[in-house]
């Protein structure tokens, strides 16, 4: 026998929208972010350039930084396109769930988000300091 499926209650249909929108709200800024990340080695470029107060002369040390805020950058972005990816999945399961009366949560993306978002707070920390 087919399970009937119940009708959703829109208060939890607008919960769940919430939580997409602001799982989609985070994948931006983190495209943002990365972007930000990978263009600050021009930033460093251009600061050096300035207080060399001559044409600019790559250092071991800057060509090191800028591969390392590039890669920094990229992998940043793709993370906020697999959690953009990952959000519609997350969207159509909760409905689904919702569509089937139960309650299930999957605490593991904002595990997953919080690592991650420290991460990158770490690493631009201690680039800081380096630098």
């Amino acid at each position: 026998m087919k399970k009937k499926k119940q009708t959703i209650d829109p208060k939890d249909l607008m919960a769940v929208e919430r939580a997409t929108t602001a799982l989609i709200g985070t994948a931006i800024s983190l495209i943002v972010l990365g972007f930000v990340v990978e263009k600050f080695e021009l930033f460093l470029d251009l600061i050096a350039t300035e207080l060399k107060g001559k044409e600019s002369t790559e250092l071991p040390g800057q060509v090191m930084h800028a591969a390392f805020y590039n890669y920094l950058g990229i992998a940043i972005v793709a993370a906020g396109i697999i959690l953009a990816l990952y959000t519609y999945r997350y969207y159509t399961r909760w409905v689904r769930h919702l569509e089937e009366g139960r309650l299930d949560t999957d605490k593991n993306i904002y595990l997953i988000l919080a690592v991650f978002i420290a991460l990158i707070g770490a690493i631009l920390l201690a680039s800081m300091i380096m630098i």
